[in-house]
């Protein structure tokens, strides 16, 4: 045993059935991964397959009623800004709609009767008396009053293009069409490496999931937000339900199983604010996570005995899954080190071993090639896609495994029924990120998890230390990503790293 190793002779003892147990675990996680992968995989095919489908066209005479639904809670930053880009919408004034769905209780509402007030807006400010089922109880009770057949939701961090209405709305000629979902585009990709790495996971999923499962003729989701639903559609599907935290991916799965088509327009691209610091990244994308693992404790026996036929099925498993691997690949990041360590010292006795080591690296690859594939079909310029694809890889790795431990819980208490409020991701427009940081905007987070960050934070440095006594690249780089995540979630959590 070599001197820099924590443990006494007799230790070995120990040592060798504990790696044994834990490569079996990695092995275990890898083959699970290897299911994913080779999913993703099949979406990447489709989504490269062109389905040729004439766009539809409707005339000014035909257009019908449409309600824009702006759901909204403390969005002083950004308010203005959709507004602007609402009142911008290239649609018959007499068929539109604008409800703005208001829950907020700071300066948010008067800036909002201000605006209304000095551009002479036909919108309606909808105010409730409590914030009951947050953004589903708001869209739930704005519906219940709205004149259109159809009806737009826009999150309050979107910009939509004037065209928005005009490119979606023909899309219902087809009677079976009860969503429309566009592609989301990204107003501050190049802030910073942050939001590059956000942009690339958003690119793999409306590129390679979306795209893949919509030319397969899958389940796919509304993203809760730069869509349009028919009102009959999410009437049927029984209405919008506060249950989840993800109300967008619950009501999807529910209207689909009943028969309603989704229509995926990757070629519509509508633009929105992605998250400046880590920390309101991790709000976000606890509030994902946990939400999809509810849906799957709501929704997979209702999908698995719908009438939808088998491949659909199997698509949506992996579907509402997806935050379930997210689990499995957090478990790999921490467990590798460990791994390619004890294997390099000969602490793993297990028979034939060495036959499967190469399934990690493997599995690495295919993550690597499909992030890749979602950043070329996403990116007109495929030259700058590939010279920051490397350094966005790396950081989106680092944040994910950043969050990883506080993800954990979230899903785990997905899977277990135990709610939590909707907590909302704050947005602070363009212009003056930091110092609005700084003024104390309020968000809060769920719980604090620092002394086990700490420790993570410390099993990292202590992996680059051991990575680099024995010179072993696997160690280090996996060792790299968990010191670089733990030491963003606990040193930099509010720091935007924005270009100067």
């Amino acid at each position: 045993m070599p001197s820099y190793w924590p443990y006494s002779q007799i230790e070995i003892v120990f040592l060798t059935p504990m790696s044994n147990a834990i490569f079996i675990i990695w092995l275990v996680i890898n083959i699970l991964l290897m299911l994913h992968v080779l999913h993703e995989g099949i979406l990447v095919m489709n989504a490269l397959r062109k389905r040729k489908k004439k766009k539809p066209e409707v005339s000014v005479e035909d257009l019908p009623m449409v309600t824009i639904q702006l759901p909204l809670y403390n969005e002083k930053y950004v308010i203005e800004r959709l507004l602007d880009s609402i009142r911008n919408i290239d649609y018959p004034e007499h068929l539109l709609e604008v409800q703005i769905l208001d829950d907020s209780t700071d300066e948010t509402t008067e800036t909002i009767r201000e605006y209304i007030e000095k551009h002479q807006c036909n919108f309606d400010l909808v105010r409730r008396d409590d914030r009951s089922g947050f953004k589903a109880g708001a869209l739930a009770y704005g519906l219940g009053f709205a004149k259109g057949e159809f009806v737009a939701i826009f999150d309050a961090d979107f910009v939509p293009a004037p065209e928005f209405l005009m490119e979606t709305i023909p899309h219902f000629q087809n009677p079976k069409v009860g969503v429309v979902q566009t592609r989301w585009l990204h107003i501050n990709e190049k802030q910073s490496l942050l939001t590059r790495a956000q942009a690339l996971m958003l690119n793999t999923h409306f590129s390679v999931e979306q795209l893949g499962r919509h030319n397969a003729e899958g389940f796919i989701n509304f993203n809760g937000t730069a869509g349009v639903w028919r009102k009959a559609c999410i009437e049927v599907a029984g209405g919008w339900k506060a249950d989840t935290l993800t109300e967008d991916l619950d009501l999807s799965f529910r209207a689909q199983a009943k028969g309603w088509q989704f229509e995926y327009l990757f070629n519509v691209g509508s633009p929105a604010e992605l998250p400046s610091t880590f920390e309101a990244y991790r709000t976000q994308q606890f509030r994902w996570s946990k939400g999809a693992a509810e849906c799957v404790r709501k929704n997979w026996k209702m999908l698995w005995k719908s009438s939808v036929n088998f491949g659909s099925k199997v698509m949506g498993s992996f579907h509402l899954l997806n935050s379930s691997v997210y689990l499995l690949v957090v478990a790999l990041l921490l467990l590798s080190p460990f791994v390619y360590y004890v294997q390099s010292e000969n602490l793993v006795t297990l028979p034939n071993y060495e036959y499967f080591l190469p399934i990690g690296p493997v599995v690495s690859a295919s993550l690597f090639l499909i992030f890749l594939a979602g950043s070329l079909i996403a990116n007109r310029n495929k030259l700058n896609a590939l010279l920051w694809y490397i350094p966005s890889l790396f950081t989106f790795f680092s944040m994910t495994t950043g969050i990883s431990l506080y993800m954990s819980f979230g899903v785990m208490e997905g899977y277990w029924g135990k709610k939590s409020p909707f907590v909302r991701t704050p947005k602070f427009g363009e212009e003056n990120v930091a110092k609005k940081i700084k003024s104390g905007y309020d968000y809060k987070k769920e719980y604090s998890i620092k002394f086990l960050e700490i420790i993570c934070w410390g099993y990292g440095g202590y992996w680059i230390y051991l990575g680099f006594q024995t010179m072993n690249a696997m160690i280090i780089a996996y060792a790299l990503i968990i010191l670089t995540g733990f030491s963003l979630s606990l040193f930099f959590k509010n720091q935007t790293f924005q270009w100067r």
